[in-house]
């Protein structure tokens, strides 16, 4: 009779990808035993881009999976109604998109508070999508069109909650003018 391994859950692996971008893993494990996140610096195995708006997120998430685009991890943060979206290390990436940030290794070493894959919220912030062990990364430029996608849309939304304005000067129709007495 042959032993079958039986392969970890995508949790599991995506919290030792997670935790492996670390020079202390055991820090990142010990945070998340405590139940609390753990602080995870950017610019190991990933970059990350925070963008304000936890509503649109969804939306994004929705555009890059319609398309067939890769979805990296993205965490998002309820109480600074954030999201963080991980994507590749690039030395030479600009990023100059409105209400977002990237935050990568320019001498500052920037964190992200991150709870653990699989366990819910934690401290405000959850996995919107979790990470999976695979290394999978949100590129860049399908995120910034996600995110172009997005805006257009919530602005679609907002335009059709206004009532219609008639613009100046034109006449009402007339089916809508008061006969005159």
């Amino acid at each position: 009779m042959t032993a079958t391994r039986l392969r970890p859950p995508p949790h599991v692996l995506g919290g030792h990808w997670l935790a492996g971008s670390s020079s202390d893993p055991r820090f990142i494990f010990g945070a998340w035993t405590r139940g609390r996140a753990a602080l995870i610096p950017v610019s190991c195995r990933f970059d990350a881009v925070r963008i304000d708006g936890v509503s649109r997120a969804s939306a994004m998430v929705e555009e890059l999976r319609t398309a067939g685009r890769v979805t990296g991890p993205v965490l998002v943060d309820h109480d600074a109604q954030a999201s963080f979206w991980l994507v590749p290390v690039r030395p030479d990436a600009f990023w100059a998109m409105r209400d977002s940030e990237l935050l990568t290794d320019r001498g500052d070493r920037p964190t992200v508070a991150m709870p653990a894959p699989g366990v819910g919220p934690v401290e405000g912030r959850e996995w919107l999508v979790e990470p999976d062990g695979s290394g999978a990364l949100t590129p860049h430029a399908d995120l910034a069109v996600a995110l172009r996608l997005a805006r257009m849309s919530e602005g679609r939304r907002l335009r059709g909650r206004e009532p219609a304005r008639r613009a100046c000067g034109r006449p009402e129709p007339a089916e809508t003018r008061r006969p005159r007495p």
